[in-house]
């Protein structure tokens, strides 16, 4: 019986890993692009190895190939890195013509057994310099260093074309093979120029320098004038430094999207990139200083410039933490004459939308909305209202939903009759929204039980948990109030608030665990969730449309089902669509709700949060982008080797290989070709 279980176990680990079995992009460097330019940009990430396309958003910009890295040998002969080293500084430094490449390095492999092909080595001056940059990374790269990340090791160079009236601003990337595609990752375009830092800077070619020195050495760059865009990335340890030319008068404003790139780093704690930046001036005094922005990661520094001069910009992890998707763009400006300061409802939403739930609902007679700001520390808002009736209403506060810093906290006192609020007896206070947990999931057996457990927005931007909500069930009618004022004490011009008290009504949300599907013959499928509450137990189904027709659904108590949805149209590249749900509520009403699309993403070895996207993407692959290096080597060509005369073959061939060959015996002996 055991054997039985564990064959069951098996199968239904491996029926797992096929279904996961999605691209998995782990960074884009740069994450930003000018319009008008052409540039080439380096995925790093898991599963991308059958790669065929990618699709971006958006008019006026477009991919135009997709280029794979190989995987470059680690188990090479003493003698075949450092002649590929050497080779390399040859082309840097010009010693090398590039009228005809060599297919193979000389006498190398006449004299090295185990010598390893790699189509990159064999061919490198057929390379650009940024592909040179990745020969030369991992050339300098030690195997198995501390703070290496095989889930981040396999790259792609994407081909971004950028029009010159293409719209600025936030778009989504996509990876497809023949079987999935990935989930979107923010890419931007905007009008500003680039300062793009290096991927790996080349060290000095007399001596080997060990790889964190070689990766701290700063951007070579000149003095830059606002406005401006600094692409780089943070690596461990590391300090990255940009020069300013600044002009007395100017409202410095340098924004961060860094966080917000990546939100979740499953091996990190905290479990995303958390920068700082610094300015100094030309006399080295720190003059600025911004960690976080509010209750956002991605600080905002700003400072008013006393005299011209040349500043020197300092951005790091705040633990010196690093890696490469510890990827950044800091957007520099004068906020005097592009465009005015932040505020966090500017920056709350910038990467990743609102959800259905994120919108406070629209007053009605049933329901008491009041808006409102604690717009100064330690104040404390009253709303009165009256209940006619007992019964059972719903409280809910939208404030980080809305972009606010506040962090609300309600407190219920009644009845109040003719007393003041100080002697009103207390009757409930929330903090808090812990509850958005709402589904746990045995993805282990019986015997090693694994619970994934999904929370919405938990710790994600903009922080939705820290709105408060309950319910209360009043048994007297008479007059009550519910006060409002954030939990540290705080406020200010920005920490705004909407209240909504109603009759608690069951109702629910709908949520897909995937906003991306590649479509094949018209058809797709992804998996959803329902989120019930106040006792909400009756049936929701996908609704249809002219363009396409939904199956699935949730019966009775039901929280997960798969949904399968087929096109009534033929297209080529992606498209966004919105699907909706609806359910009969007990009042025999019908509520209709938009579904919310999301990605679950890993943070900190704990839970799986559910990551909105801006909708749902629906692709098919066209004709592939994918381009294979035009030299693939002299034996996956099919050229034949130069052997070695009279030497055996175990001196001219793979020692695996030469199982097969007459040991002993000359290559002239065991091969008819007789070179």
């Amino acid at each position: 019986m055991s054997n039985i279980r564990s064959a069951v176990v098996a199968v239904a680990g491996l029926f797992a890993a096929t279904a996961l079995a999605v691209p998995k992009p782990g960074y884009y460097h740069p994450s930003s692009v000018q319009v008008g330019t052409k540039t080439r940009v380096i995925m790093g990430g898991d599963l991308v190895g059958g790669v065929k396309g990618a699709w971006i958003t958006g008019e006026g910009v477009k991919i135009s190939r997709v280029v794979p890295v190989p995987g470059f040998p680690r188990a090479a002969g003493k003698t075949e890195r450092p002649f590929v080293r050497n080779w390399l500084y040859d082309i840097l430094e010009g010693k090398v013509k590039p009228t005809e490449h060599r297919k193979l390095p000389p006498e190398a492999t006449l004299k090295e057994t185990d010598w390893q092909e790699c189509a990159w080595w064999f061919y490198l001056d057929a390379l650009d310099n940024l592909e040179l940059q990745i020969v030369a990374r991992d050339l300098y790269t030690p195997e198995r260093y501390p703070q290496d990340t095989p889930a981040l090791n396999h790259l792609l160079i994407l081909d971004v074309e950028v029009d010159a009236n293409a719209k600025p601003g936030r778009r989504d990337i996509f990876l497809y093979d023949g079987n999935s595609a990935s989930a979107p990752h923010p890419f931007y375009v905007t009008k500003e120029p680039h300062v793009y830092e290096p991927f790996f800077v080349f060290p000095p070619r007399d001596k080997h320098i060990p790889l964190p020195r070689v990766l701290h050495l700063p951007p070579d760059i000149k003095p830059q004038p606002l406005p401006i865009h600094l692409d780089g990335q943070i690596w461990p340890g590391e300090t990255d430094s940009y020069v300013l030319r600044l002009e007395e008068g100017q409202q410095l404003v340098c924004s961060t999207i860094a966080r917000e790139l990546f939100p979740y780093l499953g091996d990190a704690v905290p479990g995303f990139f958390n920068p700082v930046l610094r300015l100094y001036d030309s006399r080295g005094k720190e003059v600025a200083f911004a960690d976080d922005f509010y209750y956002l990661p991605d600080p905002v520094l700003t400072y008013k410039v006393p005299e011209d001069g040349f500043y020197t910009l300092k951005i790091h992890d705040n633990l010196f933490r690093g890696g490469p998707n510890f990827e950044y763009t800091i957007f520099c400006r004068d906020a005097k004459t592009d465009r005015p300061l932040y505020s966090p409802k500017d920056r709350a939403f910038e990467c990743y939308p609102q959800p259905a739930s994120f919108i406070p609902p629209k007053a009605s007679p049933n329901m008491v909305v009041r808006k409102g700001s604690i717009d100064m520390p330690g104040r404390v808002d009253r709303h009165y209202f009256t209940i006619k009736e007992p019964g059972t209403w719903h409280f809910e506060l939208y404030a980080r939903r809305e972009g606010s810093p506040l962090d609300g906290v309600l407190q219920l006192y009644g009845p109040m009759g003719d007393l003041p609020l100080s002697v009103a007896p207390l009757l409930e206070t929330w903090d808090d929204n812990p509850g958005r947990l709402y589904t746990e999931k045995n993805v282990g057996s019986d015997d090693l039980p694994i619970i994934k457990k999904f929370m919405l927005y938990e710790g994600c931007i903009p922080q939705a948990e820290c709105d408060p909500s309950g319910i209360y069930t009043f048994k007297q009618p008479g007059k009550y109030c519910v006060t409002v004022a954030d939990q540290p004490g705080l406020g200010g011009e920005h920490y705004d608030y909407t209240l909504c008290i109603s009759p608690a009504e069951p109702s629910f949300e709908v949520f897909a665990l995937q906003s991306t599907c590649l479509v094949r013959g018209g058809r797709t499928s992804f998996r959803a969730c329902v989120l019930r509450k106040d006792g909400f137990t009756g049936d929701v189904t996908f609704n249809s449309t002219d363009a396409y027709e939904v199956n699935g659904g949730f019966s009775g108590e039901e929280l997960e089902t798969d949904v399968s949805i087929s096109f009534k149209n033929n297209w080529e590249g992606v498209k966004r669509f919105d699907l909706t749900a609806s359910g009969e509520l007990p009042n025999g009403k019908t509520l209709t709700v938009r579904v919310t699309p999301t990605d679950p993403a890993e943070q900190a070895f704990a839970y799986s949060h559910l990551l909105p996207a801006h909708g749902f993407y629906f692709g098919v692959a066209g004709e592939s982008t994918r381009e294979n290096f035009k030299y693939p080597g002299p034996h996956l060509s099919g050229e034949k080797v130069k052997h070695s005369g009279g030497k055996s073959c175990t001196s001219c061939h793979d020692k695996k290989a030469s199982k097969q060959h007459n040991k002993g015996k000359s290559c002239n002996e065991c091969h008819k070709d007789k070179e």
